[in-house]
């Protein structure tokens, strides 16, 4: 499902965030699951949980590494994540 995330690299760190397509998909984001800093993720497993208006999901991670930041605001109000901004509704950042 890596249509459903943006990616932006700076160095050797990935910020990843929903993209509008996933915001409309998903509806209002009522709850969500982010990694936790220093967990492994490996593409193609689920590394993110969400609840939202019309879905309910774990969405799979878009690549391979450790998780170096979370958007921890976003984890205390998921509805950030809904945020067209990048610097609100990023979720993660991965080091390759």
């Amino acid at each position: 499902m890596a249509q459903y995330f943006w990616q932006e690299t700076e160095n050797d760190r990935v910020r990843i965030g929903l993209t509008e397509g996933a915001q409309e998909a998903f509806g209002k984001i009522k709850f969500a699951k982010l990694p936790a800093v220093g967990e492994t993720v490996t593409v193609g497993n689920a590394f993110l949980s969400v609840e939202a208006e019309k879905a309910v999901l774990d969405l799979d991670a878009p690549l391979s590494g450790q998780v170096v930041a979370v958007n921890e605001a976003a984890n205390a109000t998921p509805a950030l994540l809904d945020d067209p901004e990048r610097k609100n509704n990023w979720i993660a950042e991965i080091k390759a």
